[in-house]
Formats: structure tokens, sequence, C-alpha cells
């Protein structure tokens, strides 16, 4: 009885399985939340506006600040960071202050302080002219010129994970990609000729990939801890 049980539930999971392979059809999308439909009627800006946990109430009032509402519409491909790499960076940055002639410093807690210390490129380098998606993408770092430019080298690549269901006695285990946005430090790491001092590239990955707004961008969503570049 046990051996019987054992292949049923083998057969079960398998047709699970497909069933959800059946329902990903080409117009929806992976997320957190499960499956969701990746063409949106909204703009790219409109959409991030109306994400119901209000993940991108901080992005959307440094995108009016920095005057980038038409770059993030027109952009083919943006990168958004959520509120919480943004409020992470904030911790990051400290700003020096002079008490009974004693000079201080703390991190800063406003959003003034942060656009004090940081320019629009902290938002241009997840901008691109160019449509990046999740099966365009390889294995291999490609490199990517963003708006900020020279400022922000970049590159793009799809990392390989791996997911197990478990049963009484075995367990299946199947394949997926997730997007990375790479921020270069010198050269793009694995390539021929390294210089001295070069620094270990930073990996920020993707936590939703893919979602089409009605103004033609492809949109991904960071991840909530990825690590944003000071610029």
């Amino acid at each position: 009885m046990k051996k019987i049980n054992h292949y049923f539930g083998v057969v079960l999971v398998a047709l699970l399985l497909v069933l959800c392979m059946g329902a990903c059809k080409k117009n929806d999308y992976l997320t957190d939340g499960g499956l969701a439909k990746a063409v949106s009627p909204f703009s790219t800006y409109d959409y991030l506006k109306n994400n119901k946990y209000h993940q991108f109430d901080t992005l959307l009032t440094l995108i009016d600040f920095y005057k980038l509402k038409d770059d993030i519409n027109n952009a083919k491909t943006f990168f958004a960071p959520p509120d919480m790499a943004i409020n992470a960076l904030m911790k990051t940055i400290t700003i020096k202050r002079v008490v009974d002639g004693a000079t201080l410093s703390s991190p800063i807690t406003t959003l003034q302080q942060l656009t004090d210390s940081v320019s629009a490129n902290l938002f241009k380098q997840y901008i691109f002219n160019k449509t990046i998606t999740l099966d365009g993408a390889t294995t291999t770092a490609v490199s990517y010129t963003n708006e900020a430019g020279s400022l922000a080298p970049c590159a793009i690549k799809k990392v390989i994970g791996t997911s197990s269901v478990y049963l009484s006695s075995s367990n299946l285990t199947y394949s997926y990609y997730t997007l990375e946005y790479v921020k270069v430090n010198g050269l793009i790491d694995g390539s021929s000729g390294p210089v001295s001092g070069d620094l270990v590239d930073a990996l920020l990955p993707c936590q939703t990939t893919g979602i089409q707004t009605s103004t033609g961008t492809t949109l991904h969503v960071l991840a909530n801890f990825a690590v944003l570049k000071k610029l």
C-alpha cells in the first residue's frame, strides 16, 4: 500500500505541473503573488501608481521630482526599484552636521536629504532604449547602455534556479530562470584580461519580469533587497 501511495503521489504532482504549465500562456507572467496578466492597460507610470500594495510610492515621488515620468513611459525597458530598496539605500548614505562644535554623521532620513545626495542618474541607470526580456537574455552577462551612460556601466543576464517538491520517499525537481541586472565594476566578471583591483560586479535580481505596459515598456521589478548604486 505504501508503494502504491508513493506512485500515486508522483503522478499527482506531475499532473499538477502539466496543468500549471498549460495555464502559463504567453500573455501571463509569474510574480511573488502568483500568476498575473503580463499586458497592462496602464502606462508604465500608472501601472506603478496603481500597485495595490503601494510598493512604489517613494519611487514615483522621486520620478516626479526628477521629471522622469516621460522617460519611464517612453522607455523600451525599465527596471523599477521598489521602495524597500530605496529605503535601504538611504540608510547607507550619511550626512554630516555640527552639534556643539562636534561633527556628527548620521544616515539620511528624508527624501529631501536623498535628493540633495543623489542625481536623476540614480534612476536613469535602470532605463533603457532597447527591449530586454528574460527569454532574450543569456546565462552570460551581456553589456547594455542605459540612460546614465558611462556613469553606470551595466549588463543583463539570466540565472537558473531549481525548486523541489518533496514526497514521502522521493522528490521532484524542476528548473526555472530569473533575470538579473548586473552593476559592472571595471570589467564584466569572467571577461578575459581583468585589471588589477577590479571589484566584483554587483547582482540585482528581479522579483517580477516581463510586464508589458500600454506605452510599450517592458517592465521588470527589482527585488526588495536589491542594493542600489548611488549616483
